[in-house]
Parts: structure tokens; C-alpha cells; sequence
């Protein structure tokens, strides 16, 4: 199966202003042209399809989702990071773990779906500080 969605540079730069990063104009064509590249990789042809049908899942809902968090309290610590500009069900999906048993910290940053790639020096800088307060409270 072979989505058009992601099949040109075109709809790759679409996707990528209207949901994909926070601010449109930090889609530049060096962004859309390496993700093209990735649609040309073998087997990439089956990624879309997974991924929009949500085959990539481990779980069925948003409780088994919350529940995997839980079953790792006191085991390793967990920073949640939700972005101020994430569309509305990946926000809610996000928002499910503020104060869920075994995220230890929430903190939300600029971005919509990759702040790591649109905003990589806040993404580090805050989990710098996570690690920091992790470090210091075993000390």
C-alpha cells in the first residue's frame, strides 16, 4: 500500500506547516527533501499505512496507555514533554499523563508533533534539567 499523503514533496511540506512542526515557516525545503528521501528507503512504502492506521500502537486505549507509565513507578524515572502546539488528540493523548502514577515530571515546551527537531535546544535544555534533578536527588 502506497500513501499519497507522504509520497511527494509536496504533501510533505503540507503535513508538515499545518500539524507537523508549531511555526510554518520553520519548514525549510532542506526539511521536506530529506523527509522525502525517507519515503524512497525500502520498505518505506509500508510506514504511512501503519502509521496512519495506528498499527504502530502497543495498546488499545488511552487507560492501557496510562497504565504502562504506572507499572513503571519507582522503577526509572519519566519526563512527560507536551507541546504547546500539538494538534487536539495528540495533545489529549499528552495531557493523559500530566500527574499519571509514574511520570515523574510534566513540562510542556514549543512544538507540535517533533519539537526535537523544530525546537532541539529547548527539547535538551529541559532534559538537562530533568537529568540534573534526577543526578542530584540520588547523590
Amino acid at each position: 500500500m502506497y500513501n499519497v499523503l507522504v509520497s511527494n514533496e509536496k504533501a510533505i511540506q503540507s503535513q508538515y506547516k499545518s500539524h507537523v512542526y508549531a511555526d510554518p515557516e520553520n519548514v525549510t525545503p532542506s526539511i521536506v527533501e530529506s523527509r522525502y528521501e525517507l519515503t524512497k528507503r525500502k520498505g518505506a512504502r509500508y510506514v504511512p499505512a501503519a502509521f496512519l492506521t495506528g498499527l504502530l500502537d502497543p495498546v488499545n486505549s488511552r487507560v492501557e496507555f496510562v497504565e504502562l507509565f504506572a507499572g513503571l513507578e519507582g522503577r526509572i524515572p519519566i519526563l512527560v514533554m507536551s507541546t504547546s502546539g500539538s494538534p487536539k488528540r495528540s495533545k489529549a493523548e499528552m495531557e493523559a499523563l500530566r500527574g499519571a502514577k509514574g511520570v515523574s515530571k510534566f513540562v510542556e515546551v514549543p512544538g507540535a508533533l517533533l519539537p526535537q527537531e523544530e525546537y532541539p535546544k529547548v527539547v535538551a535544555d529541559e532534559l538537562y534539567r530533568f537529568l540534573l534533578e534526577i543526578f542530584e536527588s540520588k547523590a
